[in-house]
């Protein structure tokens, strides 16, 4: 057995931040001689104490330790360096004396304290070590471990007396960002540091290779996805001095102030290297000068460009630039030398959104009820800021839930035990609509497959087509199959395309975007096109997604003879979306038309719309099966037939049944109001009769109006004459 070993030092998991826990694998605690919990001494540029927990093989390598964020701080070590692990002797804790590393944080009472001490259970302490708490107001505060009794490592336990005291006057400090701050960039976050954290630590290496290191890097992704976290977090870890620019305090009204300011950030920067200059809206500081009239952009632009690569040197100063709008950015900033790479910070997957969702719920009071995995597969399209924001706006409604039945202002709320359930964060879930989407931003449809009667092959082969890809990619994969690009949906109006699809966006649970085709069309030129390519843009960035194109027929239409036109022009456009260079993953095309014979051509061959659904007129069975949907909540007399009644009302869609059904209805609602039933003793009397059915079924045959010389509609109108006395139903009813 050995005294200590030496290990290289890796990211800790997203669930073990600020529990005091280190993992290694089972090997280097079977040399230790360590068993789990056990507390051991982690020796860097300082010396720290944790708790040692069994790493998973997969994430931790033989010779590594995970550690979080703030255990490498107390150890004043980053990732990639080697720390000694050992055993440690330690004792009960009597005393602990805390310090806030921000100033202006106060004591809210006697229910703060027994929450930080619950908070603190099992941490292994010594002096000078840094703790990161999460308040009982739910915000996460620092503090500084300022002395200890009895001396050398101990071990916080309910015996523990915690005591606080303020922070030194002057002393302010950043709120620590770490790397198990940022969920579901891994692999940005991992390029990010390549370039900004080799040069910041190790500028001989780069010396001894002869090469320059690199000195710019450009994050450009919607809002909301962690470019600002990105670079707080770099520069926490680096301990490099960070600088945050915004456009407006760049820009100036006097000739020549804001090249100054601009001089003044870079000029800091060289001063106090290594540091980093983040560059935030970047765009609003450097856009296009051929696109721009001012002169004072202009400027500012050829100032930024002389001070990243002129002829004096920059020093260790790297420079982090942020935008969502990357093709705004002047052209001459976006090349080697300048900023070195790009990375794209896009829409976080679901295990993306799981490790958001961790780190937002790992201070909060969740029930057992809460299922995070499912959160995560519910919230597509969501980024970070809208993942934080679901976070709280739960916690809000678990407040309102608890807190309805106690008067304002009373002692008794300080001591309630809150739990956020599960009810509570799908009640958020219809307040926070996705980033992503908010342009498109539409009520979730509340159909699902059971309100769509009949249609069991057309409801199978969506399922089939739109869910299992989703649900089961690895057997796709395997079969080396791809889900179909656009499903096309036909048939005569009333016959529920509609209905499907808003039936398949509910249940499918992806984003769902319904196309406006009539706001598409401008009499712009080229404005029609760029909205339908923004429409597609954005339903690649909110993947998994399902674009519905109504009465696509109106959309892209068969062109004719004048290429020129707007129509022929928008074809061509959404035949380059559909199939172009710019590929569309996870993104399914629905479409629905009652004249497909007005479709162009080009857009119904395999590859474009692989899949054509065919919508026919309901038959008996349907037809009762629709029936029933539409009756089912509704009061039915024992003298209704449903099977009769859909057996005569053969050649009728889907959306004459459902106004027969409305119809009979309001029927029965009127005869109740005339005849002054309306108090609740006369409830029971409140039903639908075939009398009620008998009358709806002769208007809707006769506004259907030319239709009426069918054989089966002129069968229906001989049953019931003009004087409608109802005796004739007998073969409706029973």
């Amino acid at each position: 057995m050995e005294d200590k070993v030496s290990l290289k030092v890796i990211e800790g998991m997203v669930e073990d931040a600020r529990k005091g826990i280190v993992r290694v694998v089972n090997e280097v605690m079977g040399r230790l001689g360590l068993n789990t919990g056990d507390v051991v001494a982690i020796t860097g540029k300082r010396s720290t104490v944790a708790r040692v927990m069994p790493a998973f093989p997969d994430r931790c390598p033989s010779g590594s330790i995970q550690m979080d964020g703030t255990i490498r701080q107390n150890a004043r070590v980053g990732l990639g360096e080697e720390v000694i692990l050992e055993r440690a002797e330690w004792q009960r804790a009597k005393v602990v004396v805390l310090a806030p590393v921000l100033p202006g944080w106060t004591l809210e009472g006697e229910h703060e304290i027994t929450h930080i001490k619950t908070r603190l259970l099992g941490l292994a302490v010594v002096p000078g070590d840094q703790v990161s708490i999460t308040l009982f107001s739910g915000r996460e505060e620092a503090f500084t471990v300022e002395g200890v009794t009895p001396r050398g490592p101990v071990v916080i336990n309910k015996d523990t007396t915690v005591r606080f005291k303020g922070g030194e006057a002057g002393e302010i400090k950043r709120q620590r960002v770490t790397y198990e701050d940022i969920g579901g960039l891994a692999r940005e976050v991992q390029r990010v540091r390549e370039i900004i954290e080799l040069p910041l630590k190790y500028p001989q290496l780069f010396k001894m290779l002869g090469v320059d290191p690199p000195k710019g890097i450009l994050l450009y992704g919607p809002p909301g996805t962690g470019k600002t976290l990105i670079a707080r977090a770099v520069a926490s870890e680096t301990e490099a001095h960070f600088i945050h620019v915004n456009g407006p305090e760049i820009m100036h009204k006097y000739y020549g102030e804001s090249e100054a300011r601009l001089r003044q950030v870079f000029e800091e920067a060289r001063k106090k290297a290594p540091s980093i200059i983040f560059l935030d809206e970047i765009d609003a500081i450097a856009p296009r000068r051929a696109d721009v009239h001012g002169d004072v952009e202009k400027r500012v632009v050829a100032q930024l460009l002389a001070l990243m690569d002129g002829l004096e040197s920059r020093g260790n100063v790297v420079v982090i630039g942020a935008t969502n709008i990357p093709d705004l950015v002047d052209p001459a900033l976006r090349r080697p030398g300048r900023f070195d790479r790009e990375i794209a910070i896009n829409v976080p997957d679901q295990r993306g959104r799981e490790e958001i969702l961790r780190i937002h719920t790992r201070g909060m009071s969740l029930a057992p009820d809460v299922s995070i995995p499912r959160l995560a597969a519910m919230t597509h399209g969501f980024v970070g800021a809208d993942l934080a924001a679901l976070c709280r706006e739960a916690g809000m409604y678990a407040l309102r839930r608890v807190l309805k039945d106690i008067p304002l202002g009373s002692d008794a709320a300080a001591n309630l035990e809150l739990k956020v359930t599960m009810r509570d964060f799908l009640d958020a879930l219809a307040e926070i609509e996705p980033s992503a989407t908010r342009e498109f931003a539409t009520e979730i449809p509340t159909v699902s497959w059971e309100d769509v009667g009949g249609l069991d092959s057309i409801k199978l082969r969506l399922q089939a087509l739109v869910e299992w890809p989703l649900k089961y990619p690895d057997l796709f994969q395997y079969f080396d199959l791809q889900a179909p690009k656009g499903i096309l949906l036909s048939g005569p109006p009333g016959t529920g395309k509609t209905l499907v699809a808003k039936a398949l966006a509910r249940e499918s649970q992806v984003n769902f975007i319904p196309v406006n085709s009539s706001l598409l069309f401008s009499h712009w030129w080229g404005e029609a096109e760029k909205t339908l390519h923004e429409v597609f843009r954005k339903a690649r960035q909110a993947s998994p997604c399902i674009l519905f194109f109504d009465e696509i027929d109106a959309l892209v239409p068969t062109r004719r003879g004048s290429e020129g036109s707007m129509t022929s022009r928008l074809v061509s456009q959404f035949l380059m979306e559909l199939d172009g260079l710019e590929e569309l993953r996870e993104v399914i095309v629905l479409a629905a038309t009652n004249r497909i014979d007005l479709v162009d051509p080009a857009i119904l061959r395999p590859g474009r719309f692989d899949i054509i659904l065919e919508f026919s007129p309901p038959g008996p069975k349907e037809r009762l099966a629709i029936l029933k949907v539409h009756l089912r909540r509704k009061p039915l007399a024992e003298d209704v037939n449903l099977e009769a009644l859909a057996n005569m009302t053969e050649g009728m869609v889907g959306s004459e049944l459902e106004a027969i059904c409305k119809r009979a209805a309001l029927l029965a609602l009127s005869e109740a109001v005339h005849s002054g039933r309306v108090s609740p003793e006369d409830k029971a009397t409140w039903r639908i009769s075939s009398r009620h059915l008998e009358q709806a079924l002769r208007e809707v045959l006769e506004e259907k109006g030319g239709e009426t010389s069918k054989p089966e509609a002129r069968t229906l109108r001989t049953l019931w004459p003009a004087s409608g006395s109802g005796r004739e139903w007998t073969k409706i009813g029973r």
